[in-house]
């Protein structure tokens, strides 16, 4: 019973990786920074000292298959990594090729501000997005780091 098991594993594992390396719409190089994640978007929603976090990421083929056997709780560990520099992460949700999140202590409070000083990211976003209390939003194309940023 267990060799049929891993014989089917190997089989579609090994199908999507031919697929993907027929498929000319999957492009490997988009995967290198990530390795095996790739991040399109991500959305920061600035709450006082706290962070609403969107993302959303494509997987490589071979990740596709994992999450699809293994569930996509296993992303976890590779989100944390993506904020690392980023002390204190609570993941909401998590998904195939999306994640929902919270950061606390993004930003500090100065009287009447709060500040945000710029952090590293461990991937690096196509968009980044933050979007201020005010409901101002600010798109940045392809940051290493979040930017320095103050708001009431």
């Amino acid at each position: 019973m267990k060799i049929k098991a891993i014989i089917t594993i190997a089989l579609i594992i090994s199908s999507v990786l031919l697929a993907a390396k027929l498929s000319p719409e999957v492009s490997t190089d988009q995967f290198k920074e990530g390795k095996y994640i790739h991040i399109d978007s991500m959305v920061i929603q600035f709450n006082k000292t706290d962070a609403n976090v969107n993302v959303e990421y494509r997987l490589s083929p071979f990740a596709e298959v994992y999450i699809f056997l293994f569930g996509s709780k296993n992303l976890e560990p590779k989100i944390k990594e993506i904020f690392a520099d980023f002390k204190i992460i609570k993941i909401w949700d998590i998904g195939s090729n999306s994640a929902s999140l919270q950061i606390t202590n993004i930003s500090r409070k100065s009287d009447p501000y709060y500040l945000h000083e710029s952090r590293k990211f461990g991937v690096q976003p196509d968009v980044l997005t933050l979007v201020y209390p005010d409901g101002t939003r600010r798109n940045i194309q392809n940051p290493k780091s979040t930017p320095n940023a103050f708001y009431t």
